[in-house]
Formats: C-alpha cells, sequence, structure tokens
C-alpha cells in the first residue's frame, strides 16, 4: 500500500497564513532524537517550500546522571521498565523521573535559546516532535506498550508544564521502516546523489541509491523500486516535484548492540560461554567494557575463523530476526551503509568493500583478528575497539553469507559505507531527511 505522508505538521502551521508556497513563512521545529544510547534536542528554523530550507539554530543533550547503571547510555526506554531486578535502579528510573533528569534540561536550554532570537520566539510557537526509535520499540516488548504509553503521557505533561503547548507536537515512537528508514533513504540521496534536485547544488542530480542502515537495535533498508505492484513494504515519496517509489523495511534485534548482548548471553553446543570466541585473539578478558546487564567475557579472546562457533550464532540470530532476507536480484540500483556500518567497515580499511574474496571485508576481518590484540594498541580503554571483531563477523555475515546475506546475490550491489567526505563534510541523519519530505509543498 502505497503512502504519501509526514506532511501534517507543515500542513497545520500553513493553515494559519493564507499565502502561496513561495511566501510561506519560516517554522520553529524542534526534534528530539530519543534513542536508546540518549537523548538529544534539534532546533530548526524551516522555510517549507518545493524544496524546504532548514537552518540548525540550536542543539542539546540530556545530561549524564552520575551513579546510575546507565550513566552514559540513559535513553528514555529506561524509564519504562529497568531489567535486571535491582530495586534502586526500578526506583531511580521511574516514569516521572523522565522529565526532570532527561526533558526538562531540553526544554530549559531550547528556550534559553528562543528568548535570545530576535525577535524572541515563544515556545508555544514551536512544533515540537519526541520521537523515539529502536530502543522504545524493544521497550514495548520488554515492558509492555502500557509502560511506554504511560512514559510519553509523562513527558506530554512535562512539555505542557514547560509551555510547549503547539497543537502540533508529538511524543511517540517511530516506525522502523516506514519512518527512520525511509528518512535515512532521503537524507542520503539528497546529500550524497542530490536525487531531489537542491537548488543551486554543486552536483547534478543521479539516480538515487538504495541504503542499508545498521544501528544499535535496528537494521534498516530501503531501496527504489519501478512500481508498488504488491510489495507490502512499498511508499511513495514526493520532494520537490519529484515522486519516487521505495521499498522500506525493518528488522527489531539485528543492530549491532543487540547482536553484541544476545551474544554474551549465548552458550555454545557444549553448554558453555562461547562470546570470547568472536573477540580478537589474546584480549584480556579483565579489560572487557562490558554491557550493562549482560555477562562478561569468560574467558580471553580466542578469535578463529575455523572455529564455527562465532560464526554460526551470528547467522542463527539472523535467521531469527530477520528470517528470509530481501530478494534484491530486480533491484538495479547501488547502495550505500549508513550508522554503526561505516564504523565497522573502516575498523578494517573496507568502506568502500569489496565484501567478498582474498581482499574482500570478510578476509580482512579473519586476518585482522586473528593477527592478536597488540595490533589494535587502544584495545583495552577503548570500547569501540574491542568490540570491532565481533562487530566485523556479524556485518560480514548480514552482507554476504551465502545463505542469509542481504548482498548474497550480487555482492557488487554495494557500493560503499558513507562518511562526511562523501557528503561534503556533513553528518547523515534521518532527522534531515524528516524535515525535507515534511515541509516539501
Amino acid at each position: 500500500m502505497l503512502r504519501n505522508c509526514f506532511r501534517a505538521a507543515a500542513a497545520l502551521a500553513l493553515l494559519l497564513w493564507p499565502l502561496s508556497a513561495e511566501a510561506a513563512p519560516p517554522i520553529y521545529t524542534a526534534i528530539v532524537d530519543a534513542g536508546s544510547g540518549g537523548t538529544r534536542l534539534f532546533l530548526y528554523k524551516v522555510t517549507p517550500g518545493p524544496y524546504p530550507v532548514s537552518e540548525l539554530v540550536a542543539q542539546s543533550a540530556a545530561p549524564d546522571v552520575p551513579g546510575t547503571p546507565y550513566e552514559e547510555d540513559d535513553g528514555i526506554d529506561n524509564y519504562a521498565c529497568f531489567p535486571g531486578g535491582d530495586p534502586s535502579a526500578q526506583a531511580f528510573y521511574a516514569a516521572e523521573n523522565v522529565n526532570p533528569f532527561v526533558m526538562v534540561p531540553l526544554w530549559e536550554a531550547m528556550k534559553v535559546k528562543l528568548a535570545a532570537l530576535s525577535p524572541p520566539v515563544p515556545a508555544s510557537d514551536v512544533v515540537v516532535k519526541v520521537f523515539a526509535t529502536a530502543g522504545m520499540r524493544t521497550a514495548a516488548e520488554i515492558c509492555g506498550q502500557p509502560a511506554v504509553d504511560n512514559v510519553y503521557t509523562v513527558i506530554r505533561g512535562g512539555m505542557a508544564v514547560s509551555g510547549l503547548t503547539n497543537a502540533g507536537n508529538e511524543v511517540r515512537t517511530i516506525d522502523g521502516g516506514m519512518e527512520e528508514g525511509l528518512w535515512s533513504f532521503i537524507n542520503a540521496n539528497d546529500e550524497y546523489v542530490n536525487a531531489f534536485g537542491r537548488p543551486a547544488a554543486e552536483k547534478l542530480p543521479k539516480p538515487p541509491v538504495g541504503i542499508v542502515e545498521v544501528g544499535g537495535s535496528s537494521v534498516q533498508i530501503v531501496y527504489p523500486i519501478a512500481q508498488s505492484g504488491s510489495d507490502p513494504f512499498a511508499v511513495q515519496i514526493q520532494i520537490n516535484n519529484r515522486v519516487l517509489t521505495v521499498h522500506a523495511q525493518s528488522w527489531l534485534h539485528l543492530g549491532q548492540d543487540d547482536m553484541r548482548k544476545a551474544l554474551r548471553g549465548n552458550l555454545g553446543t557444549d553448554g558453555s560461554p562461547m562470546a570470547h570466541r568472536c573477540w580478537v585473539r589474546g584480549f584480556d578478558k579483565a579489560n572487557d567494557a562490558g554491557d550493562v546487564g549482560f555477562p562478561p567475557l569468560a574467558a580471553n579472546g580466542a578469535f578463529n575463523a575455523l572455529n564455527a562457533a562465532c560464526g554460526n550464532f551470528m547467522v542463527g540470530h539472523i535467521r531469527n530476526y530477520m528470517g528470509t532476507p530481501p530478494d534484491l536480484s530486480a533491484v538495479t540500483a547501488k547502495f550505500v551503509g549508513l550508522g554503526g556500518l561505516k564504523y565497522t567497515l573502516d575498523a578494517f580499511g573496507r568502506l568502500a568493500g569489496p565484501l567478498t574474496g582474498a581482499n574482500g571485508f570478510r578476509a580482512a576481518v579473519n586476518a585482522q583478528c586473528r593477527r592478536g590484540a597488540g595490533t589494535w594498541p587502544e584495545i583495552n580503554t577503548s570500547a569501540n575497539t574491542q568490540r570491532a571483531c565481533p562487530h566485523g563477523v556479524y556485518i560480514s555475515t548480514l552482507l554476504s553469507n551465502p545463505q542469509y546475506g542481504i548482498f548474497r546475490r550480487n555482492p557488487q550491489q554495494f557500493d560503499r559505507a558513507l562518511v562526511a567526505k562523501d557528503v561534503g563534510g556533513k553528518s547523515l541523519s534521518w532527522i534531515a531527511g524528516y524535515l525535507l519530505l515534511t515541509y516539501s509543498l
């Protein structure tokens, strides 16, 4: 079923002004990215039009709360429920604390910026969107939807108290494919190939590319299709008088963090912990950065490409949460990688592939991870470096496994993972895609 949506906020605001699209006044919009790893606010001044113009006015992040179990990982999903049986943690993360610990600092920082504008902008004039991503989708599974809805009710009440009363305000979980993935697709295609004909752009428009986005909890894949047919994941978008139909799909728990946490709790065929078999050979388990609520490594890193335990786990994880991979045999577009995918490919020097072959990504992972922990001098203090090998095995499996890999039929479909230099030094974000789609008239 085709959907052409996400315009409600712009339409609501423009009802107040009987002007043409060319004369549409700017709208102040605050987007709160409520991810599992933290909560961040971005305030924009947006001028709607065929190709809307968005100016970032201010940004801020919710402060870490020292002494808490998730001091540096304090997403609003923790306030739906805090698993693990620690009564003090459960009391700390009660829903009523989400406002004073997370949201109020964001509202106050934004109001200070609004008051300093010339002329000042009332908080009630700002359209605020609190959009929760995969962390809250997972919280709905663990805690139940009523617990998630309760957190949203508390946040809405706090917004009203803070004077954020615009009729267009929303607090909700966004859909992984039709929203988060779709918006990331729009942003990547706008910046990388100028697919929507940005006025005065330095490069001419090129055909759109598909995206594979790997987050902490979910994976999104979005790519252009000729027509919708009976595709249940088809959606039609229109920006700057360009109409595009895409396939947009998402899988929860296929993100790198969710995989790694599941790996830590997995037992091998002999009933003993096996996660260390995915860590670089010789890594000292005493330096394991760990994952809150999940077992630490039971032994030193023992990666061995000939031992099937690590690879078998990755295949099983993908099979459990993806099932049948998408069929890309009829897709002619190239694909680019976003999110955590770029960091993992970059860790092994394979941003632009190839995925397979003697010099491919899989070969690079096997060579680096069996070589030993000493090849990464920072490994004892860097959590990201420690996780490179389990992430590398996982991404290699996700992209090119002969049975479950996304690009199993044609590895050459994957072009590269996008980094700042590919998009004029900018950071790619689903937020930019949301703004472009929502305010395009």
